[in-house]
């Protein structure tokens, strides 16, 4: 029985990262429905899970919503479950790209594609936003003063910088090891 389910959890993955990568056009806009789609319909992970692997995947090099995608299958169904979202979610590119290949020259001379980009353009920014604002919200829940400082940080260190985001990746990660050592610290000398 508990294999039947797990074939379940891999073809759920698989379907619905190949839905997500077709109809969302970028990393951070996929991130947002899979929140919709694996937490909140299929109850497959929590938002805190979801949101771990969505901050591993953003460090780690390589196309978000592919990291989101193998990490999140990896959490549900191990490597198969990991194998499958991926999968799923690298072929709708994969054809794309070999349709736009084909059809370049009608695609680049037609406006009423550019239309299209157009307004998927702005879909793009609306999901984006919705992403942004949920993590803002799980910051404000969580009402700790370090998470709000790191934030800004970060995003001073986005805006006004040119330095690539690994290093923000590398201070961010080293900055949370550290708050964890002195609170560990705290708690010993409490005791």
């Amino acid at each position: 029985m508990e294999e039947k389910s797990k074939l379940k959890k891999i073809l759920i993955l698989f379907l619905n990262t190949l839905l997500i990568s077709s109809t969302a056009n970028s990393g951070y806009a996929m991130v947002s429905v899979m929140e919709r789609v694996f937490v909140n319909k299929h109850g497959l992970l929590s938002k805190e899970e979801l949101s771990d692997c969505t901050a591993l995947a953003q460090s780690s090099p390589g196309p978000i919503g592919v990291n989101a995608s193998g990490l999140i299958g990896y959490h549900v169904a191990g490597l198969p479950g990991a194998l499958a979202a991926i999968t799923g979610c690298v072929i709708p590119p994969i054809v794309f790209m070999i349709l736009v290949t084909v059809f370049y020259r009608f695609i680049v001379e037609n406006s009423y594609v550019a239309l299209f980009m157009k307004g998927m353009q702005a879909g793009a920014v609306a999901l984006v936003l919705n992403f942004a604002i949920g993590i803002f919200k799980d910051i404000s829940e969580k009402k700790d003063v370090f998470l709000w400082i790191l934030a800004a940080l970060s995003f001073l260190y986005i805006r006004f910088t040119k330095l690539p985001v690994i290093f923000l990746a590398l201070f961010c990660a080293a900055a949370a090891v550290i708050k964890t050592l002195l609170l560990g610290k705290k708690k010993e000398e409490q005791e």
